[in-house]
Protein backbone atom coordinates (compact mmCIF):
# COMPACT_ATOMS: atom_id res chain seq x y z
CA UNK A 1 0.00 0.00 0.00
CA UNK A 2 2.76 2.33 0.99
CA UNK A 3 4.37 2.62 -2.62
CA UNK A 4 0.85 3.09 -4.11
CA UNK A 5 0.07 6.36 -2.53
CA UNK A 6 0.52 9.38 -4.26
CA UNK A 7 -0.36 12.38 -2.23
CA UNK A 8 1.43 15.80 -2.66
CA UNK A 9 1.44 18.70 -0.07
CA UNK A 10 -0.77 20.13 -2.83
CA UNK A 11 -3.73 17.38 -2.39
CA UNK A 12 -3.55 18.34 1.27
CA UNK A 13 -4.04 21.85 0.71
CA UNK A 14 -6.88 21.63 -2.09
CA UNK A 15 -8.45 18.87 1.17
CA UNK A 16 -8.03 21.28 3.67
CA UNK A 17 -11.38 22.83 5.17
CA UNK A 18 -9.60 26.79 5.56
CA UNK A 19 -6.48 28.27 4.86
CA UNK A 20 -3.78 28.28 7.15
CA UNK A 21 -2.18 25.73 9.73
CA UNK A 22 -4.96 24.28 11.46
CA UNK A 23 -7.02 23.55 7.92
CA UNK A 24 -3.46 22.11 7.60
CA UNK A 25 -3.16 20.24 10.19
CA UNK A 26 -7.27 18.91 9.73
CA UNK A 27 -6.95 17.76 6.38
CA UNK A 28 -3.86 15.55 7.26
CA UNK A 29 -5.42 13.76 9.99
CA UNK A 30 -8.30 13.00 7.77
CA UNK A 31 -6.41 11.57 5.14
CA UNK A 32 -4.25 9.88 7.56
CA UNK A 33 -7.26 8.07 8.96
CA UNK A 34 -8.36 7.04 5.50
CA UNK A 35 -4.75 5.39 5.05
CA UNK A 36 -5.18 3.58 8.24
CA UNK A 37 -8.57 2.46 7.93
CA UNK A 38 -7.66 1.15 4.52
CA UNK A 39 -4.68 -0.42 6.31
CA UNK A 40 -6.89 -2.12 8.98
CA UNK A 41 -9.24 -3.32 6.68
CA UNK A 42 -6.29 -5.11 4.64
CA UNK A 43 -5.17 -7.29 7.78
CA UNK A 44 -8.33 -7.82 9.36
CA UNK A 45 -8.29 -5.96 12.43
CA UNK A 46 -11.38 -3.80 11.71
CA UNK A 47 -13.65 -6.46 10.82
CA UNK A 48 -13.66 -6.66 14.95
CA UNK A 49 -15.13 -3.17 15.52
CA UNK A 50 -17.99 -1.00 14.31
CA UNK A 51 -17.14 2.43 13.27
CA UNK A 52 -19.47 5.33 14.97
CA UNK A 53 -19.09 8.96 15.41
CA UNK A 54 -18.26 12.08 14.01
CA UNK A 55 -15.61 10.48 11.49
CA UNK A 56 -17.82 7.59 10.25
CA UNK A 57 -19.90 10.12 9.82
CA UNK A 58 -18.17 12.91 7.49
CA UNK A 59 -16.37 9.39 5.78
CA UNK A 60 -19.02 7.26 5.03
CA UNK A 61 -22.60 9.44 5.25
CA UNK A 62 -21.35 13.38 4.44
CA UNK A 63 -18.15 13.25 2.61
CA UNK A 64 -17.07 16.99 1.82
CA UNK A 65 -20.40 18.13 3.86
CA UNK A 66 -19.48 16.58 6.55
CA UNK A 67 -17.08 18.41 9.25
CA UNK A 68 -13.45 17.06 9.53
CA UNK A 69 -13.13 14.82 12.91
CA UNK A 70 -10.00 14.68 14.73
CA UNK A 71 -11.41 11.20 16.52
CA UNK A 72 -11.57 7.52 15.36
CA UNK A 73 -14.52 6.34 17.90
CA UNK A 74 -15.79 2.38 17.35
CA UNK A 75 -17.62 0.18 19.22
CA UNK A 76 -16.39 -3.82 19.11
CA UNK A 77 -18.50 -5.61 16.87
CA UNK A 78 -18.78 -8.90 19.27
CA UNK A 79 -20.86 -8.91 22.29
CA UNK A 80 -18.75 -11.77 23.11
CA UNK A 81 -15.48 -10.66 22.89
CA UNK A 82 -13.99 -8.78 25.17
CA UNK A 83 -13.16 -4.59 24.81
CA UNK A 84 -10.00 -5.22 26.02
CA UNK A 85 -8.55 -7.80 24.48
CA UNK A 86 -9.90 -5.49 20.99
CA UNK A 87 -8.34 -2.57 22.14
CA UNK A 88 -5.00 -4.18 22.64
CA UNK A 89 -5.43 -6.15 19.03
CA UNK A 90 -5.57 -2.57 17.66
CA UNK A 91 -2.95 -1.09 19.57
CA UNK A 92 -0.60 -3.53 18.06
CA UNK A 93 -1.78 -2.75 14.24
CA UNK A 94 -1.27 0.42 14.24
CA UNK A 95 2.35 0.90 15.93
CA UNK A 96 5.26 1.28 13.69
CA UNK A 97 2.66 0.96 10.54
CA UNK A 98 3.56 3.38 7.57
CA UNK A 99 1.06 4.03 4.57
CA UNK A 100 2.34 6.51 2.11
CA UNK A 101 3.41 9.76 3.61
CA UNK A 102 1.76 8.76 7.46
CA UNK A 103 4.09 6.85 9.95
CA UNK A 104 1.73 5.74 12.75
CA UNK A 105 2.37 5.24 16.82
CA UNK A 106 0.18 5.08 19.46
CA UNK A 107 1.10 7.50 23.07
CA UNK A 108 -1.37 7.58 26.29
CA UNK A 109 -3.07 10.49 28.30
CA UNK A 110 -4.50 9.46 30.94
CA UNK A 111 -4.44 5.85 29.95
CA UNK A 112 -6.63 7.06 27.17
CA UNK A 113 -4.85 6.02 23.91
CA UNK A 114 -3.87 8.64 20.86
CA UNK A 115 -2.41 7.43 17.68
CA UNK A 116 0.46 9.60 17.09
CA UNK A 117 0.75 10.66 13.21
CA UNK A 118 4.05 11.76 11.60
CA UNK A 119 3.78 12.72 8.13
CA UNK A 120 6.46 14.19 5.32
CA UNK A 121 3.97 16.53 4.09
CA UNK A 122 3.63 19.99 5.81
CA UNK A 123 5.07 21.68 8.89
CA UNK A 124 3.83 19.97 11.80
CA UNK A 125 6.30 17.01 12.92
CA UNK A 126 3.56 14.71 14.86
CA UNK A 127 -0.43 15.02 14.95
CA UNK A 128 -2.67 13.23 17.16
CA UNK A 129 -6.49 11.18 16.78
CA UNK A 130 -8.20 9.98 19.88
CA UNK A 131 -8.58 6.24 19.64
CA UNK A 132 -11.81 5.80 21.63
CA UNK A 133 -13.28 2.28 21.98
CA UNK A 134 -16.98 1.31 23.31
CA UNK A 135 -18.81 -1.48 24.41
CA UNK A 136 -20.96 -2.69 21.87
CA UNK A 137 -23.78 -1.28 19.88
CA UNK A 138 -27.29 -2.04 20.96
CA UNK A 139 -28.68 -2.75 17.03
CA UNK A 140 -27.02 -4.82 14.07
CA UNK A 141 -24.30 -3.14 12.26
CA UNK A 142 -24.33 -1.99 8.54
CA UNK A 143 -21.59 -2.45 6.10
CA UNK A 144 -21.37 0.80 4.18
CA UNK A 145 -19.18 2.38 1.62
CA UNK A 146 -17.11 5.87 1.32
CA UNK A 147 -18.34 8.79 0.33
CA UNK A 148 -16.20 9.61 -2.66
CA UNK A 149 -14.07 12.64 -2.37
CA UNK A 150 -11.21 13.77 -4.78
CA UNK A 151 -8.10 12.86 -2.72
CA UNK A 152 -9.24 9.20 -2.57
CA UNK A 153 -7.77 8.80 -6.29
CA UNK A 154 -4.47 9.36 -4.77
CA UNK A 155 -4.74 6.33 -2.26
CA UNK A 156 -4.00 3.93 -4.88
CA UNK A 157 -6.52 1.46 -4.20
CA UNK A 158 -10.11 1.10 -3.82
CA UNK A 159 -11.94 2.23 -0.20
CA UNK A 160 -13.08 -0.72 1.75
CA UNK A 161 -16.90 -1.33 3.43
CA UNK A 162 -16.88 -0.41 6.59
CA UNK A 163 -19.07 -1.70 9.36
CA UNK A 164 -20.65 0.92 10.70
CA UNK A 165 -23.08 1.43 13.72
CA UNK A 166 -26.83 2.36 12.79
CA UNK A 167 -27.35 5.77 12.17
CA UNK A 168 -30.40 6.04 14.64
CA UNK A 169 -28.03 4.48 17.37
CA UNK A 170 -25.48 6.90 16.03
CA UNK A 171 -27.72 10.14 16.47
CA UNK A 172 -29.40 8.90 19.72
CA UNK A 173 -25.44 8.70 21.46
CA UNK A 174 -24.87 12.61 20.30
CA UNK A 175 -28.23 13.80 21.51
CA UNK A 176 -27.34 11.90 24.80
CA UNK A 177 -24.35 13.95 25.48
CA UNK A 178 -25.89 16.86 24.37
CA UNK A 179 -27.71 16.22 27.36
CA UNK A 180 -24.69 16.98 29.39
CA UNK A 181 -22.50 19.27 27.51
CA UNK A 182 -23.10 21.36 24.19
CA UNK A 183 -19.88 20.36 21.81
CA UNK A 184 -20.34 22.51 18.83
CA UNK A 185 -19.35 19.20 16.69
CA UNK A 186 -22.27 17.66 17.81
CA UNK A 187 -24.72 19.69 16.76
CA UNK A 188 -23.35 20.27 13.62
CA UNK A 189 -23.46 16.85 13.39
CA UNK A 190 -27.10 16.39 14.09
CA UNK A 191 -28.42 19.43 12.32
CA UNK A 192 -26.63 18.11 9.09
CA UNK A 193 -28.06 14.65 9.26
CA UNK A 194 -31.42 15.77 9.72
CA UNK A 195 -31.83 18.19 7.11
CA UNK A 196 -29.91 15.60 4.60
CA UNK A 197 -31.99 12.59 5.27
CA UNK A 198 -32.58 11.75 1.74
CA UNK A 199 -28.67 11.00 1.45
CA UNK A 200 -28.38 8.02 3.48
CA UNK A 201 -30.54 6.17 1.19
CA UNK A 202 -33.54 5.05 3.54
CA UNK A 203 -35.93 7.33 5.68
CA UNK A 204 -34.47 7.83 9.77
CA UNK A 205 -36.92 6.26 11.95
CA UNK A 206 -37.75 9.09 14.42
CA UNK A 207 -39.34 7.01 16.65
CA UNK A 208 -36.31 4.33 17.33
CA UNK A 209 -34.20 7.62 17.22
CA UNK A 210 -36.53 8.88 20.48
CA UNK A 211 -36.52 5.70 22.37
CA UNK A 212 -32.58 4.97 22.19
CA UNK A 213 -31.52 8.24 23.36
CA UNK A 214 -34.29 7.99 26.23
CA UNK A 215 -32.17 4.63 27.16
CA UNK A 216 -28.77 5.96 26.34
CA UNK A 217 -29.19 8.95 29.07
CA UNK A 218 -30.58 6.11 31.33
CA UNK A 219 -27.38 4.64 31.39
CA UNK A 220 -25.24 7.57 31.22
CA UNK A 221 -26.81 7.74 34.56
CA UNK A 222 -27.25 4.38 36.59
CA UNK A 223 -24.96 2.55 33.78
CA UNK A 224 -25.41 -1.12 32.49
CA UNK A 225 -23.59 -4.55 32.50
CA UNK A 226 -23.05 -7.86 30.56
CA UNK A 227 -21.00 -10.95 31.50
CA UNK A 228 -18.09 -9.46 29.28
CA UNK A 229 -18.94 -5.36 28.69
CA UNK A 230 -19.51 -2.81 31.10
CA UNK A 231 -21.07 0.54 30.04
CA UNK A 232 -20.04 3.57 32.62
CA UNK A 233 -21.99 6.02 34.48
CA UNK A 234 -21.21 9.34 32.21
CA UNK A 235 -19.36 12.39 33.36
CA UNK A 236 -21.97 14.28 34.96
CA UNK A 237 -25.19 12.46 33.57
CA UNK A 238 -28.54 14.20 34.08
CA UNK A 239 -31.91 13.16 33.64
CA UNK A 240 -33.52 13.75 30.18
CA UNK A 241 -35.72 17.02 30.41
CA UNK A 242 -36.80 16.94 26.95
CA UNK A 243 -38.23 20.48 27.17
CA UNK A 244 -34.64 21.93 28.24
CA UNK A 245 -32.47 19.76 25.86
CA UNK A 246 -34.86 21.47 22.99
CA UNK A 247 -34.40 25.19 24.47
CA UNK A 248 -32.62 27.47 21.62
CA UNK A 249 -29.01 27.83 23.11
CA UNK A 250 -26.80 30.65 23.52
CA UNK A 251 -23.54 30.48 21.47
CA UNK A 252 -21.66 30.98 25.48
CA UNK A 253 -23.73 27.21 26.34
CA UNK A 254 -21.02 25.66 23.36
CA UNK A 255 -18.00 24.26 24.42
CA UNK A 256 -14.69 25.92 24.10
CA UNK A 257 -13.65 24.84 20.27
CA UNK A 258 -12.59 26.64 16.92
CA UNK A 259 -15.86 26.15 14.78
CA UNK A 260 -13.79 27.10 11.92
CA UNK A 261 -12.22 23.57 12.05
CA UNK A 262 -15.77 21.93 11.60
CA UNK A 263 -17.16 22.90 8.66
CA UNK A 264 -16.31 25.24 5.79
CA UNK A 265 -17.51 27.78 5.73
CA UNK A 266 -18.15 27.73 9.55
CA UNK A 267 -22.03 27.84 10.15
CA UNK A 268 -22.80 30.28 13.28
CA UNK A 269 -23.44 28.65 16.44
CA UNK A 270 -26.97 30.48 16.60
CA UNK A 271 -28.37 29.36 13.57
CA UNK A 272 -27.09 26.22 14.55
CA UNK A 273 -28.65 26.49 17.87
CA UNK A 274 -32.49 27.42 16.58
CA UNK A 275 -31.67 24.69 13.98
CA UNK A 276 -31.25 22.12 16.53
CA UNK A 277 -34.63 23.14 18.61
CA UNK A 278 -36.38 23.10 15.34
CA UNK A 279 -35.70 19.30 13.32
CA UNK A 280 -35.60 17.56 17.06
CA UNK A 281 -39.13 18.70 18.02
CA UNK A 282 -40.27 15.19 17.46
CA UNK A 283 -38.43 14.34 21.30
CA UNK A 284 -41.29 15.86 22.45
CA UNK A 285 -43.05 12.56 21.48
CA UNK A 286 -42.59 10.37 24.79
CA UNK A 287 -44.63 7.23 25.26
CA UNK A 288 -45.26 6.86 28.85
CA UNK A 289 -42.68 4.18 29.47
CA UNK A 290 -40.23 6.43 27.67
CA UNK A 291 -41.44 9.40 29.94
CA UNK A 292 -40.60 7.40 33.09
CA UNK A 293 -37.13 6.34 31.76
CA UNK A 294 -36.38 10.15 31.00
CA UNK A 295 -36.29 10.66 34.61
CA UNK A 296 -33.38 7.97 34.93
CA UNK A 297 -33.99 6.77 38.05
CA UNK A 298 -32.27 3.95 39.18
CA UNK A 299 -35.00 1.60 40.35
CA UNK A 300 -36.43 1.27 36.84
CA UNK A 301 -34.03 -0.87 35.50
CA UNK A 302 -36.31 -3.49 34.53
CA UNK A 303 -38.47 -1.32 32.30
CA UNK A 304 -34.69 -0.54 30.41
CA UNK A 305 -33.54 -4.06 30.05
CA UNK A 306 -37.18 -5.05 28.51
CA UNK A 307 -37.06 -2.03 26.56
CA UNK A 308 -33.59 -2.84 25.67
CA UNK A 309 -34.61 -6.36 24.85
CA UNK A 310 -37.30 -5.21 23.08
CA UNK A 311 -35.89 -3.23 20.23
CA UNK A 312 -35.77 -3.80 16.67
CA UNK A 313 -33.45 -6.77 16.11
CA UNK A 314 -31.87 -6.64 19.52
CA UNK A 315 -28.15 -7.53 19.91
CA UNK A 316 -29.22 -8.01 24.08
CA UNK A 317 -31.80 -10.15 24.64
CA UNK A 318 -33.24 -10.47 28.35
CA UNK A 319 -31.13 -12.06 30.43
CA UNK A 320 -27.80 -11.13 29.40
CA UNK A 321 -27.76 -7.68 30.88
CA UNK A 322 -27.97 -6.11 34.50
Amino acid sequence: MDSDVRLTLGHVVRHAPSKGGQGLEAALIDIAQDLLLMDLSASGVIDELAFKGGTALRKLFAGAEGRFSTDLDFSVQSTEQEMRAVVELLVEAIVDTRCGPFQYGVSRRRGKPYVTIESDLGAVETLTCKLDVNPPPWLPTQRRSWVPMPVHDHYGGPLPELHVIRIEENIAEKIARLNRATPARDVYDLVWIIRNRRKLGRDLDLGLIRRLTVMKAWVDMNGLETAMHRWKVAHEPRPLDVAYWLRVREPDDFDDESIGLLAAPPPALDDLARALAAEYDFLRDLTPDEETLAACNGRDRTLLLRLLAGLPNSRLPRGTCW
